[in-house]
C-alpha cells in the first residue's frame, strides 16, 4: 500500500469517528508577496474554525506556488477538511501539496483533542543521539543542521536531487547518489520525501541503519504510517499560539515566538486509534 492510501484510511477512520472543524482561512503568499520579498517564501497554512492549523509545503515546484499566488484562497472557507485531505492522492501537486497540509491540520487537531503528550524537545537533529562512532546521514540540504553535526566532527553524507548542491568539503558531501546511505548507520530525512514521493525509494538504501528521523515543518502529520516503514521519529512543529503564527506567516516573519518543536518515538506512541478511543470517552 503507498504511504498516500495509508494516510487517506486513517483520516477515513477518523471521519467515520469524529467531527472535524471546517476551514477557517488558507494562506498562501500571493504574487506581490513573493515579488516584494527577497527572501524565500516556502509555506503556506491552513487554519480551522478552532484555530488549528496545518503547515504547507508550496516549494516543491515552482509550479506549485505561481498556481497559489493565483488561486482564489476564499473559495476553501467553509470547506470539509476531511475532502480536501482526500486529495493527498490527487495526481495535481497543487491539489496533492494542500491534502498533504490539511492532514497535517487534522492530525493537530486530534493530538490536541486527544491531549497526547508531545516530547517537545531543543534537539534539532531529531533525536539521534549521535556520537563520534556514528556515520551519519542526510536526505535533504539543511544547512543550519549541517553546521551541527560539523562540530561534532563526523563525516556527513547529505542526499540530494538538486545537480547546483553537489560539492564536498572536508566534513561533508552533497551528493546525487541515494546509495550512499548505505554506509550510514543514522539518518536523518526531511519531510519533504513525503510530499514528492521519494521516501520508499530512500529506505531502500537504510537497511543498515539503527535510527532513522524524518523532520520538517510539514511533518505535523499522524506518524503511524512512517512507523510502519522503520522509522522511529518524528518531528514536527506544534503551533501554540495559532493568530500570532498567521500573522507572522503573513508577514514572512520567523514563527518561533508562537511553534514549538517535537519529537514522537515509535516506542512511546500509543497509535491513531488509541487517541480517537481516548476523544471518544
Amino acid at each position: 500500500m503507498t504511504l498516500a492510501n495509508e494516510f487517506i484510511e486513517i483520516i477515513q477512520q477518523i471521519s467515520d469517528t469524529i467531527d472535524i472543524p471546517l476551514i477557517q482561512e488558507v494562506y498562501i503568499p500571493n504574487q506581490d508577496e513573493i515579488e516584494k520579498n527577497a527572501r524565500k517564501l516556502n509555506f503556506g497554512a491552513i487554519k480551522l474554525e478552532d484555530g488549528t492549523v496545518g503547515i504547507v509545503y508550496i516549494s516543491l515546484s515552482p509550479q506549485i506556488k505561481e498556481i497559489g499566488a493565483v488561486t482564489d484562497l476564499t473559495k476553501f472557507i467553509g470547506m470539509n477538511l476531511i475532502d480536501l485531505a482526500k486529495e493527498f492522492k490527487s495526481s495535481d501537486n497543487f491539489q496533492k501539496t494542500l491534502g498533504l497540509g490539511a492532514i497535517n491540520a487534522i492530525s493537530q487537531y486530534i493530538f490536541r483533542k486527544s491531549d497526547f503528550s508531545f516530547d517537545f524537545t531543543t534537539d534539532s537533529l531529531g533525536l539521534l543521539d549521535f556520537n563520534r562512532a556514528d556515520k551519519p546521514g542526510m536526505v535533504g540540504f539543511f544547512p543550519p543542521l549541517v553546521a551541527h553535526i560539523k562540530k561534532m566532527g563526523l563525516q556527513l553524507i547529505i542526499i540530494e536531487k538538486k545537480a547546483n548542491l553537489v560539492q564536498k568539503t572536508n566534513n561533508w558531501e552533497v551528493t546525487l547518489d541515494p546509495t550512499r546511505l548505505e554506509t550510514c548507520n543514522k539518518v536523518l530525512i526531511t519531510s519533504t520525501t513525503i510530499l514528492n514521493e521519494s521516501l520508499d525509494q530512500i529506505l531502500k538504501y537504510c537497511s543498515q541503519a539503527e535510527k532513522i528521523s524524518i523532520i520538517g515543518p510539514t511533518a505535523g502529520f499522524f506518524p503511524d504510517p512512517l512507523f510502519s516503514k522503520g522509522i522511529n521519529i518524528v518531528g514536527g512543529t506544534y503551533i501554540h499560539n495559532p493568530n500570532l503564527f498567521m500573522e507572522l506567516i503573513s508577514e514572512n516573519k520567523r514563527w518561533g515566538p508562537s511553534t514549538k518543536k517535537y519529537c514522537i518515538q515509535k516506542k512511546n506512541y500509543p497509535g491513531i486509534t488509541a487517541l480517537l478511543n481516548r476523544i471518544k470517552t
